[in-house]
């Protein structure tokens, strides 16, 4: 039976967001049961979101998040994909709306055996913890969040550290995949030509996000971070793992945001490394089926 899951994305940045959506969409291992997004032009990121659901032929609900971190501050860029948006118009089918909180609640509350997977920044999450406490006793979140071995903010936490302070001390017990281990997994060029030559309206759209993803960016090959998350949900033996006590710096003014491991009582569980040619091998397989 597949596993459902609600996926929380900033989709229109970074383009391993899209890519872990077309994952989730194409995956039938995963019930993809809604998808909410978080941080600055939610707009643009939920018409991203809802265009390349609809271009899989799939009617899943996509709820807008909060634009704002917890401290209220709000990016002013506008995601650079949302470049595949222009020259648009009339409704995108998928938008509902309900806010990202309720829906997140909804769907863990009622649906036995739900993962949330988030591959932004925590805020949505910890929203849903705020507006709905009983939500903590069954939330089952993975995030692809932290940077665990090494020196550095990760970008989702980094984006609202308090976020993710919140849900660590909520007694929920995320799985964090971190920076250090999705920064093993390159999508191979085999992979982007073939995705290129797709006549598939999905392989189609993603392509052309990547193409305003290596015009923003200057990079070539896309690292897979939030697929990687996904992914663990698919097949936990794609990484290894430890329960771990982690704390967030939320004060200093060169490491905040800096994720650190503590020796107390865990309270999430790492990832510590990944099988990169078994998650390959299964990401291929899910994204060209």
């Amino acid at each position: 039976m597949a596993i459902p899951i609600v996926l929380d994305t900033d989709i229109g940045d970074d383009i391993d967001d899209a890519l872990a959506l077309l994952f989730a969409l194409k995956c039938r291992e995963l019930d993809l049961r809604a998808v909410t997004v978080v941080y600055g032009d939610v707009e643009s990121r939920a018409r991203l979101a809802s265009k390349l659901i609809s271009a899989t032929g799939l009617k899943i609900p996509v709820a807008l998040g909060s634009p704002k971190n917890l401290l209220g501050f709000a990016p002013s860029w506008k995601p650079p994909q949302a470049e595949v948006l222009e020259d648009e118009s009339g409704e995108y089918a998928n938008l509902i709306g309900l806010p990202a909180w309720a829906v997140i609640a909804e769907n863990v509350l009622k649906v036995e055996g739900l993962k949330v997977v988030s591959t932004g920044p925590l805020t949505n999450i910890a929203l849903t913890l705020l507006s709905m406490p009983d939500v903590k006793d069954k939330l089952s979140l993975v995030s692809m969040a932290g940077f665990f071995n090494g020196s550095g903010a990760e970008y989702n936490v980094r984006c609202d550290p308090e976020a993710l302070n919140l849900i660590l001390r909520s007694g929920v017990k995320p799985l964090l995949v971190g920076l250090d281990v999705t920064l093993k997994c390159m999508m191979p060029l085999s992979m982007i030509e073939r995705l290129k030559s797709s006549e598939k309206p999905e392989h189609k759209l993603v392509y052309s996000m990547l193409e305003a993803w290596k015009k923003n960016t200057g990079h070539k090959q896309p690292i897979l971070h939030d697929p990687l998350a996904l992914a663990t949900v698919v097949d936990n033996k794609i990484v290894s793992t430890e329960d771990a006590r982690v704390e967030v710096e939320l004060k200093g003014e060169y490491t905040r945001g800096f994720t650190l491991i503590t020796g107390s009582i865990p309270n999430a569980s790492l990832c510590l490394d990944v099988n990169v040619e078994r998650f390959l091998k299964l990401f291929e397989e899910v994204i060209f089926s």
